[in-house]
């Protein structure tokens, strides 16, 4: 699991275990003003510098945001209010000089809010903040800066809320109304939605509580909400044999700025959409995102190269490998809707067709190529061909990898194959995987050769022709669309059943 799951174990320990927090948080705004204003305070150790970091990126984004480019004023003192000399070599970093006889480091700062849009500033609005006079949110990473030295200690989080607001997030609170975190890595993972209509409900999903709240939507609408959000992951539940939390919870915001996004948390997730958004069975676009960043707490938060396992918020990340959490994860949303009740066998299949029909838009590019380049958009150009090859392109080649798979193993394996291999070899053993170890993995799972797969379709440009898999599973092409080939084999028949399978099994 990542560095940031891991130490997210700590948060199931009681509250007194964390009251002697060495990093304390406090946070305030007013919803006419757009800006945060932010104070950080932890132990003097006897440092003659701290190097205190806005950090440059978040996971699950993946790119240079840069958030401290809006941080226009940073200061810090000592217990007793002395100043301390502040450097500022880069936009992102801060040097704090003279510590060394504090007894304790205050840091103080104001932070515009980022967000006004789904895409401004080069920046997607979920994976950062935004004020307004009806609501606020804030994606930990993008607004509090931290010492990478004391990253792995103790966080409390103090909120002086407008009032009348009220703070929802899957953090839990002392006596004192302080929200806890065992780390750094567990606070900037767990973001906060702000309203002062904000309505909560509870389900149970084997045993383990889930709350969803909401700001935008009445009484009613929230109950149908939740009543979809508990049929998704039941249906990941039984798909992934079993849920890796104790706990989570849904945040969303229907809001008139949004058009539909959404950033994945190890326990949580907050989504914003358009405040027209009906919330009915019927809404496609809703439960299709709320079913991919619920699996993504497996795919991407939990299965995921090295590199996020531990992440270096300090520095760029650059990998070929995004292509695994968010291109399987838009796959198997597509499962869970299924499983879910949200599509039958026709719309299911739709979905990966209406995908295909747009590979003339994949660009000379490969899917490796899109990941690593990633960590360097320029503007909405670059987010556009993130998004086509991620999820409108990704699961029709997901799908033909996952018949190829199954072609190679008799019928026996496919990708759900590859992840749940993945969890017990990476996650299991507290790791990611190598940067460069997919081709063999793959390799494994067939026990057969992938290259020639892997070449073509993930280090490699071209788009697969899904009309030469389906076949795998008794399914042909007919007038763009896919249908049951008739008379199918007992073979494929049986291929075709372990594939629609709620828990991945005949």
């Amino acid at each position: 699991m990542t560095l940031r799951a891991l130490l997210s174990l700590a948060s199931l320990l009681p509250c007194a275990t964390l009251a002697s927090a060495q990093v304390d948080y406090r946070l305030s705004f007013q919803p006419d003003v757009s800006v945060w204003k932010v104070e950080a305070r932890f132990p003097g150790r006897g440092e003659m510098s701290h190097h205190f970091w806005i950090p440059l990126w978040t996971p699950g984004a993946y790119h240079v945001a840069e958030y401290a480019r809006f941080v226009d004023s940073l200061t810090a003192s000592d217990q007793d209010g002395a100043p301390l000399k502040v450097e500022r070599p880069e936009t992102s970093h801060f040097i704090l000089r003279g510590a060394e006889k504090a007894k304790e480091v205050v840091v103080s700062y104001a932070a515009r809010s980022i967000s006004t849009e789904t895409f401004s500033n080069n920046i997607i609005d979920v994976e950062s903040n935004r004020i307004t006079e009806s609501y606020a949110y804030v994606n930990p990473v993008s607004l509090f800066g931290f010492v990478p030295e004391r990253a792995q200690e103790p966080v409390t989080l103090a909120l002086e809320l407008p009032e009348g607001w009220d703070a929802a997030t899957v953090l839990e609170q002392d006596d004192d109304g302080r929200f806890l975190a065992p780390s750094y890595y567990r606070f900037e993972d767990s973001p906060f939605l702000f309203s002062p209509n904000m309505i909560t409900v509870e389900f149970l999903v084997d045993e383990k509580p889930h709350r969803v709240s909401v700001h935008g939507k009445g009484m009613d609408d929230v109950q149908t909400l939740a009543a979809g959000c508990q049929k998704i992951v039941a249906a990941g539940s039984r798909l992934m044999q079993g849920l890796p939390y104790e706990h989570y919870h849904f945040l969303f915001g229907f809001v008139d700025e949004a058009s539909g996004s959404g950033l994945e948390h190890s326990y949580s997730t907050l989504i914003l959409v358009n405040s027209s958004t009906t919330v009915a069975e019927e809404t496609d676009s809703l439960w299709n995102i709320t079913a991919h960043e619920f699996f993504h707490l497996w795919c991407a938060e939990r299965i995921h190269v090295q590199e996020i396992h531990a992440p270096d918020l300090t520095q760029p990340l650059e990998t070929g490998t995004i292509w695994v959490n968010e291109g399987i994860t838009e796959y198997f949303s597509r499962h869970l809707l299924l499983h879910a009740g949200f599509l039958d066998e026709g719309e299911f299949f739709a979905t990966f067709m209406r995908g295909a029909a747009l590979k003339g838009l994949a660009g000379d590019r490969s899917w490796t190529g899109v990941s690593r380049a990633a960590s360097d958009w320029s503007g909405m150009q670059d987010l556009m061909q993130f998004a086509m090859r991620m999820y409108m392109l990704g699961p029709p080649t997901i799908l033909a990898l996952d018949l190829e798979l199954r072609r190679a193993s008799g019928g026996e394996r496919g990708v759900l194959d590859l992840l749940r291999t993945l969890r017990w070899a990476y996650v299991e053993a507290d790791r990611g995987f190598g940067e460069n170890e997919m081709p063999a993995i793959l390799n494994g799972v067939a026990q057969a050769d992938m290259g020639e797969f892997y070449r073509r379709f993930i280090d490699g440009a071209e788009i697969p022709d899904l009309a030469s898999y389906l076949g795998v599973i008794g399914y042909r092409i007919e007038g763009g669309q896919a249908v049951p080939i008739e008379g199918a084999s007992e073979e494929q028949l049986a291929a075709r059943r372990d594939f629609l399978s709620a828990d991945g099994r005949p």
